[in-house]
């Protein structure tokens, strides 16, 4: 029995330990977004590939963006079916892309504890970087904006009027 207890001791120190080091906030919401949107990246067959982040409903888009977010992401869904056409979203923008298979990503702590610091990797050697701007809501932890290194915020450019 003693045997037993030790084990389990060890099994539970263990668990603890690995628990411990367990991304946590802001950087374990960026994570989980790319998790349950991974797909996008390695199914090559489009009628086959997930529906994108922000083509999904409000309450899909309110599990990981901000109100703001949502409702900048919902209005320009409503202008691009007003007009049958692009408003201001022409990309995936957790991808910063509309091609993303094969990304890869790597996700990282950024300078300010609201900022998540994100490289995507696309074959065969380009890198782009983006900055998550975080925000803590009664909820968890969402995405409130996201900075990119060659071109405006999402949030700039979902604010634009479309020509």
């Amino acid at each position: 029995m003693t045997r037993a207890i030790a084990i389990g001791l060890s099994l539970l120190a263990l668990a603890s330990s690995a628990a411990a080091q367990a991304p946590s906030g802001p950087v374990a919401a960026v994570a989980k977004l790319y998790q349950d949107f991974a797909g996008d990246a390695v199914i090559d067959t489009p009628e086959l590939a997930p529906l994108d982040l922000f083509g999904r409903p409000k309450a899909t888009l309110a599990r990981y963006l901000d109100d703001e977010l949502v409702a900048l992401v919902l209005a320009d869904r409503e202008c691009s079916q007003r007009k049958n056409e692009v408003c201001n979203l022409d990309f995936a923008p957790i991808w910063d892309s509309q091609d993303m298979v094969g990304v890869t990503v790597k996700i990282a702590q950024g300078k300010r504890p609201d900022r998540v610091s994100v490289e995507l990797r696309f074959p065969p050697k380009e890198v782009r970087k983006l900055t998550y701007v975080m925000t803590k809501t009664a909820a968890g932890w969402r995405v409130h904006d996201i900075e990119y290194d060659s071109h405006e915020s999402l949030v700039a450019m979902l604010r634009k009027k479309p020509d």
